[in-house]
């Protein structure tokens, strides 16, 4: 048995080191988890937005899917996550203008969170007529 693990021992070793270099790089370059369009919206609003900002618009399609509406004369989507509750999600058109990004490649700009006073337990003023 000796035999057959001599000079074996060495390559092992720096096969399993360069394995382990290898998924702690991985683990510092991998985003994290992709939250929910429901996990945003009960973030506070800084969190939400360190959450996406960066992230590239294929990414949040792919995981979000299509938006439930898109801004006029911003770029940005819109998720409804139940009634009066929802995320928008604002792009960064600064790399499409110089050539640098698509539609899809996009980064998150900014993020913003909404909430209507009815989903806040609020009771909407109702003028008298």
């Amino acid at each position: 048995m000796t035999q057959y693990l001599k000079g074996r021992a060495l390559p092992a070793a720096v096969l399993s080191a360069a394995a382990a270099a290898i998924l702690l790089l991985a683990a510092k370059t991998c985003p994290a988890v992709f939250p929910t369009p429901e996990t945003l919206s009960r973030m506070d609003p800084e969190a939400a937005e360190s959450a996406l900002t960066g992230r590239i618009r294929r990414d949040v399609l792919g995981v979000w899917g299509e938006p439930d509406g898109t801004l006029s004369g911003l770029f940005g989507d819109i998720y409804n996550v139940e009634e009066g509750v929802g995320v928008i999600v604002y792009y960064d058109t600064e790399s499409v203008n110089q050539g640098a990004a698509g539609s899809d490649t996009v980064p998150v700009w900014s993020v913003s969170l909404y909430h209507s006073p009815a989903s806040l337990g609020a009771i909407p003023y109702l003028p008298s007529s």
